[in-house]
């Protein structure tokens, strides 16, 4: 890489479970510093309460907020992040594009089929283990699930926005309306964005396209394996995690409560014994 060049602004336009994860890891090999992800959220770098804000509103109002959506881009600009991928940022494309005129990268799977089988296997399910304690006693965690999460399908296509009842509902309700919201999808960022700034990419096409996209010249371009991370597998893992964790809670808490229980009752029994002792010999 030049280091010299300026790179423009990336606007990732591909849905969760699109290589987005591996995008990101691309874009910083390239030498973007600050690519946001929804990992960004999860692990607490930034404030999630600019996208609650948004994905309640319009759940609420069942409308699209032009104006709330434009700040909320705008924030993520503000924070210094140099490009965007995955949800919930790629759900703005439109927004990031108006604002920082940069590229557009649309993120594909071969075939809508194989974007449902993931999506159901991992992303679409993980909240599932959010409305149980103890995630549920976190605020984070319980707007995530209950706020951010549906609206993040809702906005996809899946369903009407404000439509899904969480937790009744979950998107294993909406799932045959996924590989349309799919199709959808891509058709309209087609329509959306000018031709001259928009790249669909397929992991499998590796680095040379984004470089050619970018105005990376042939000998900067990275020569070594295109990224592959959050595979399914690793997905699952993960899900598996959240579920362990509230299965053994509650057993945990009752094998603690009776732990604290019997420590109690030892204390109390060494200073009924000490007590009776003393008493004893001032009766002597």
């Amino acid at each position: 890489m030049n280091p010299t060049k300026e790179l423009p602004f990336v606007v990732g336009a591909g849905l969760g479970r699109t290589g987005t994860h591996s995008l990101q890891a691309a874009l910083m090999t390239l030498g973007y510093n600050k690519p946001f992800h929804m990992h960004e959220i999860l692990d607490g770098v930034v404030d999630a309460d600019p996208w609650f804000e948004l994905a309640a509103n319009e759940r609420a109002t069942g409308m699209k907020n032009k104006t709330l959506a434009l700040k909320t881009a705008q924030n993520v600009i503000d924070l210094g992040y140099t490009a965007t991928t995955d949800y919930p940022c790629c759900l703005l494309y439109p927004e990031f594009l108006e604002l920082t005129n940069g590229k557009v990268i649309l993120s594909v799977r071969s075939k809508p089929s194989d974007w449902k089988n993931s999506v159901l296997d991992t992303i679409g399910i993980i909240t599932l283990s959010f409305f149980k304690p103890p995630f549920s006693f976190s605020p984070f965690f319980s707007q995530f699930a209950g706020v951010l999460d549906p609206w993040l399908w809702e906005r996809t296509g899946v369903a009407n926005l404000g439509q899904i009842d969480v937790p009744k509902d979950s998107l294993l309700d909406y799932q045959n309306g996924i590989e349309t919201a799919y199709t959808q999808w891509i058709e309209t960022a087609k329509k959306q964005v000018p031709p001259g700034q928009l790249l669909i990419h397929h992991a499998k096409e590796g680095y040379p396209p984004i470089c050619k996209f970018l105005g990376i010249a042939e000998q900067d371009c990275p020569k070594e394996d295109y990224p592959h991370i959050g595979d399914t597998q690793e997905m699952k893992q993960l899900i598996r995690t959240f579920e362990v964790v509230t299965e053994v809670f509650w057993p945990v808490v009752a094998l603690l409560g009776l732990l604290l229980v019997l420590v109690i009752r030892r204390v109390m029994r060494r200073n009924g014994k000490g007590m009776f002792s003393k008493t004893a010999e001032k009766v002597d």
